[in-house]
């Protein structure tokens, strides 16, 4: 089956004065588990579970890969419709963006007079900066953040972006699974326990080519092979 990449957290888990960030540990602790669940549904395949730092160690540890050797890749962290946020410095971002103007208009919208300026930093990363030949023909990368498969949006979402970089490198049964509004970890409602936390549940989209195949609010895994028969 290949190689699995999952990778999760990417919340800031400092204050600026070198203090522990007990929002952010909290935040990378739900992603983690839900990412322990997400390998426990992985029936085969080599799975690297790697802690997100930025998104030029993501991208890095993607492209040292050989070609068509990447079946799957799970990234558990925030997002908006046009970005997966990480972040190791206050108001600095760097996590992976659709585009230059994205890039501009988040740094604007995230900007204010209380908090000050909102940038992106060195190790922010666009999509276009993954080498897509890596993954397999039929590769399934999965989002597990708020809003990457937003729909209305103008330009391309996050998810509809990566999908036509996919497809652009010769993937042409490959998709991208992203939420369609927010997510949370609470997948059995206020009964989730700490290990259950799982963001697959609610309304999630599914691109190829940049073209939505399919819209589902099930619950737990969308298998690999429901897909494959709707491409």
């Amino acid at each position: 089956m290949g190689l699995r990449y999952i990778f999760f957290g990417g919340t800031r888990e400092k204050n600026a004065d070198g203090s522990k960030r007990q929002l952010g540990v909290a935040h990378n602790s739900a992603f983690e588990f839900a990412a322990l669940n997400v390998i426990n549904d992985y029936k085969s395949g080599n799975i690297k579970k790697i802690k997100i730092t930025n998104a030029a160690d993501m991208v890095k540890a993607l492209n040292n890969n050989q070609i068509s050797s990447v079946s799957s890749l799970d990234i558990l962290c925030h997002g908006t419709p046009y970005s997966l946020n990480f972040s190791e410095n206050e108001n600095e971002n760097c996590g992976l963006i659709t585009g230059f103007f994205a890039k501009a208009g988040l740094a604007f919208y995230y900007s204010s007079w209380d908090d000050g300026i909102y940038s992106f930093s060195d190790d922010s990363r666009y999509v276009s900066d993954i080498d897509f030949k890596v993954f397999t023909e039929n590769a399934r990368i999965q989002i597990h953040g708020c809003n990457t498969a937003r729909g209305s949006m103008p330009g391309d979402t996050l998810t509809i972006a990566l999908s036509k970089e996919l497809y652009q490198a010769g993937k042409t049964k490959s998709y991208v699974i992203g939420h369609t509004d927010k997510s949370n970890p609470n997948i059995n409602g206020a009964k989730t326990t700490i290990r259950q936390q799982d963001y697959r549940h609610g309304e999630r989209s599914i691109y190829s080519n940049g073209n939505l195949i399919h819209t589902t609010q099930i619950s737990g895994v969308i298998t690999h092979e429901s897909i494959q028969n709707i491409l």
